[in-house]
């Protein structure tokens, strides 16, 4: 992984005005490198495929995607202990006290590599409040009606390092839209939506079976033995199957009540990671990488003809 100079000091302003596109035929990716490392806008044949930023600045959480590292999901009250350091964080996310999706969502990123249909960003972290200094990249490349994804950490520092790392790509709904993902179970979340309890099969909606993505509350749940395949359905509209790597064994379904969206994160464990058993994070030895990958490409009807490479 290329050395980065740091660029996340949390709580810094970032400048936001440093959208970069690349095009492939007829799939085009919008990044904003500076505002969390997200993607601003993913096209194919015209389609968004990701629900889309809104136009101008914008905070993360509007983004089409954004990274999860160098933890996932929440750390409730931002503490923890790992062999023998307390650690404490402050919260990062609507006032709440837990300390969430980690760093890289809310720090600015560098283009680090770019080239024809793939570019790479990347920062790096020095420690701090989080103890372990880490590089962390992600790489994009353009597919043939798809997009794939590589998000790494590396960790610089001499300690052992705990990390986990997901994506959190958010797509458009609509009633008539369906979710079919293979999973053996969920996580039962407690009432701050922290996860307490493995449960055998589906929460209120069982995907497994395909099912709608509107409901009268919020859905919020970790589902456990992901098999990294899940692939959403709309009349009228492409197939979307999303693919991800076999470390990504779970996968964190959110959408709001009655909401036009939902965020289908594979992730490499649970929120709560140091709090339940098993713990479910991975340990990284100094100057040792791990790396996850995500694909998601759309399949158009027959009838539809788009542009070909």
């Amino acid at each position: 992984m290329r050395r980065l100079k740091n660029r996340c000091k949390m709580g810094e302003k970032t400048d936001p005005a440093m959208p970069i596109r690349i095009d492939k035929c007829a799939v085009s990716l919008a990044l904003s490198p500076r505002i969390g490392g997200s993607i601003r806008r993913f096209t194919v044949q015209g389609v968004d495929i990701l629900r889309p930023a809104p136009e101008g600045i914008y905070d993360v959480v509007d983004a089409a995607s954004f990274p999860l590292v160098p933890i996932v999901n929440r750390i409730p009250n931002g503490r923890f202990h790992f062999e023998g350091v307390d650690v404490a964080l402050d919260g990062n996310f609507m006032g709440l006290a837990d300390f969430v999706h980690g760093h890289g969502w809310r720090c600015a990123w560098d283009i680090v590599e770019r080239h024809g249909d793939e570019v790479a960003l990347g920062f790096a972290y020095p420690g701090g409040a989080w103890p372990w200094p880490y590089r962390s990249e992600q790489r994009f490349t353009l597919l043939e009606n798809g997009l794939g994804m590589q998000l790494s950490v590396q960790n610089t520092g001499d300690k052992r390092m705990p990390t986990a790392l997901g994506f959190h790509p958010f797509f458009p709904t609509t009633p008539q839209t369906r979710l079919h993902a293979d999973y053996e179970g969920h996580w039962l979340n407690n009432d701050w939506g922290h996860p307490i309890k493995r449960v055998a099969g589906s929460y209120r909606k069982d995907f497994t079976q395909g099912a709608d993505l509107i409901d009268s509350v919020m859905t919020d749940q970790t589902h456990y033995g992901f098999s990294g395949h899940a692939v959403l359905r709309e009349p009228g509209r492409p197939t979307v199957a999303i693919a991800a790597s076999p470390a990504c064994d779970h996968l964190h379904v959110f959408f709001p009540p009655h909401g036009q969206f939902v965020a289908i994160e594979p992730t490499t464990g649970r929120g709560d990671p140091f709090g339940q058993t098993p713990r479910q994070i991975r340990i990284l030895e100094p100057g040792e990488e791990f790396t996850i990958w995500m694909q998601i490409v759309a399949d158009f009807p027959a009838q539809a003809h788009g542009e070909r490479c």
